[in-house]
């Protein structure tokens, strides 16, 4: 009983929640009881707090569980967190020991087994050249590094531990990779990592560069809209001026003040997905901007993307579709206005 002396023998005053939760009672149990309420509760702060004296509670929940029957309640409660305690030290102790073998067989592993797996061609040359000890090393890490091959990962973790015979058996799909050349399919596979490296690379370089002013055509085949001109403006991509940044194709409706990267959108995206804001009809509508740079074989960089402003005039569309190039170097054959051909549509911008 000792144990539960600060529930029975408290001198203090307890909430209206913490009342219920500690002795076992509903709103409807304390309904009667008398309360008070804290000194410091003045006009304008809301609903007052309900103090409860401790010993009321204690007469309150023998009356509704009897003497015997509230203190067994207390004691499975303290044995219900006993058991909670004891199950979360042990899942810390699991996921302790887990994350020490992970970091064994990490630390263990060859510098040959690092490499980023891309495709099952590089698996199944990473299990020629593993030991047993080796492969589940490989296996960890690469699980970790690279999501997209994990069916392949698993299929080699269940059977890759027996022999490499019964391996080309089991998994007839991966067969014949183990028939070639394991450093070749190894170093294609580096080869295709860098290549997509570079690539995103240059493509973070090309959208970090966006700033200026860019003319604007769009592509969409909407005849409402099809060959519409537009203009692109943008001072600094990493800090937006919602005053001086903008977006306008010049009829009033498809406009927006570029505001703010969307969500983790960044210059490292193929697409950038900036949100856009202005006012029409007297309403704050938001946009959406999906913009990227590219550049042709004569390394001439273009525009291109979908402006969604927001709001629209009836029977037009939600959505643009454009392409463009910088200010003042468009193709010589944009300019040509006296052509009677000319279905107003966008030239290309390569």
């Amino acid at each position: 009983m000792e144990k539960f002396d600060y529930i029975f023998k408290g001198n203090g005053t307890l909430d209206s929640t913490e009342a219920r939760q500690r002795y076992f009672l509903t709103t409807a149990d304390m309904a009667d009881m008398e309360y008070s309420i804290p000194p410091w509760h003045g006009f304008g702060m809301g609903r007052p707090m309900k103090l409860y004296k401790t010993r009321d509670l204690v007469k309150r929940a023998e009356q509704k569980h009897g003497k015997e029957g509230f203190l067994d309640k207390l004691k499975q409660r303290e044995a219900r967190e006993k058991k909670r305690k004891l199950n979360y030290e042990k899942k810390e102790k699991e996921e302790q020991a887990r994350e020490s073998k992970k970091q064994r067989l990490i630390s263990g592993c060859p510098d040959w087994g690092r490499q980023q797996l891309t495709d099952s061609a590089s698996v199944a040359a990473l299990a020629q050249k593993c030991s047993k000890e080796q492969l589940q090393q490989v296996l960890v890490l690469a699980a970790d590094k690279n999501p997209p091959v994990i069916a392949s990962l698993n299929a080699v973790k269940e059977e890759g531990l027996l022999s490499m015979e019964n391996f080309k058996e089991l998994h007839s799909k991966l067969a014949k990779y183990f028939a070639s050349n394991a450093d070749e399919a190894l170093k294609k596979s580096a080869e295709k990592h860098a290549r997509a490296a570079a690539s995103k690379a240059r493509q973070t370089e090309l959208n970090s560069g966006i700033s200026g002013e860019w003319e604007l055509c769009v592509t969409s085949n909407h005849p409402r809209v099809n060959g519409m001109k537009g203009e692109l403006k943008i001072g600094d991509v990493s800090f937006f001026d919602d005053y001086d940044d903008y977006i306008d194709f010049g009829n009033g409706t498809y406009f927006g003040c570029l505001d703010s990267f969307k969500a983790k959108s960044s210059v490292e995206d193929k697409y950038m997905q900036i949100e856009t804001r202005w006012k029409f009809c007297g309403r704050r509508v938001k946009g959406l901007l999906r913009v990227t740079v590219g550049e042709d074989g004569n390394g001439k960089q273009f525009v291109e993307g979908s402006f969604k402003a927001g709001a629209q005039e009836r029977n037009w569309p939600v959505t643009l579709q454009f392409t463009g190039n910088r200010k003042g170097e468009l193709d010589d054959n944009d300019d040509d206005d006296d052509n009677d051909d000319d279905d107003y549509s966008c030239s290309e911008s390569d």
